[in-house]
């Protein structure tokens, strides 16, 4: 976190303990910002406890800051403004931890992809054997994210082949908008994608062989660490303590179920 930053409530609170003349913050003038960032598919659930946390802190505001898990990696060791970082690549956080960015990382979610359509299924999809059919356009998540992968794997186990040139997007959240959009007729993405879009994309009524197939090789699964490096300057307590509290909440009976509102699946801690 930057330099100069306001004193935080935490710090505030403790220089104040049995000292006459120390004025309480005003609940509605945050005197932190405790920033984190985490992958697109986090989306629902970091938002809902965001609110959660300030609520509980009415002088810390969350700074949310959404993208891919990788970019952001990369970029964490020149930045001092994020406290805690949800990543859906498990191997860009393990890099944080090696080189001493980020510690006390806590596997806490699973996401898998599902075959998913527009709504209505208007080209009848009914399963991943379906994905190999060249009348159809497919649409995949690059290979280079978490999505992505989780595709690959999905199919390969599947034995499934899909047609050449099939276009690629950045995200599972790229991609649904496209099925949104009909510019797709069927394509992989996180059942948390599907969720989010209010019923504009479907899932395909598969068998039970796919849904397992899904379940299994065609997962994802998400950490979350704190990042010490931000934590500077005469705040540096009030912020541990502030990124740790949020850590706990994404752990808690309440992010549980936070996570399950947007289709995610918690693991138990």
């Amino acid at each position: 976190m930057n330099r100069g930053r306001a004193v935080s409530a935490f710090a505030l609170a403790l220089a104040c303990s049995g000292t006459v003349g120390c004025a309480e913050p005003e609940p509605d003038s945050p005197v932190m910002t405790l920033g984190v960032a985490a992958s697109p598919s986090l989306s629902e659930a970091f938002t809902e406890m965001v609110d959660v946390f300030e609520d509980e802190h009415p002088g810390v505001r969350v700074s949310l800051e959404l993208g891919r898990s990788d970019t952001i990696a990369e970029g964490m060791p020149a930045r001092d403004d994020i406290n805690v970082f949800a990543s859906a690549d498990e191997g860009s956080m393990q890099w944080l931890v090696d080189t001493g960015v980020a510690v006390e990382p806590v596997v806490f979610a699973r996401n898998h992809v599902v075959v998913a359509v527009p709504s209505g299924n208007p080209r009848q999809v009914t399963g991943l054997r379906d994905l190999e059919r060249p009348d159809l356009r497919v649409g995949l998540c690059e290979l280079d994210v978490p999505c992505g992968r989780a595709a690959e794997s999905l199919l390969a186990v599947a034995g499934v082949a899909t047609p050449p040139g099939v276009p690629r997007d950045p995200s599972s959240r790229a991609l649904a908008a496209r099925l949104a959009d009909h510019e797709l007729d069927v394509g992989i993405v996180y059942r948390t994608d599907v969720a989010a879009s209010h019923g504009w994309v479907a899932l395909a009524e598969v068998d039970q062989r796919d849904r397992e197939l899904a379940q299994d090789a065609g997962t994802t699964r998400y950490t979350v660490a704190r990042i010490p490096g931000a934590e500077d300057g005469p705040d540096a307590g009030a912020e541990r303590a502030a990124a740790s509290e949020f850590l706990e909440l994404v752990t808690s009976d309440r992010g549980r179920r936070a996570l399950e509102n947007a289709g995610l699946a918690p693991l138990p801690q």
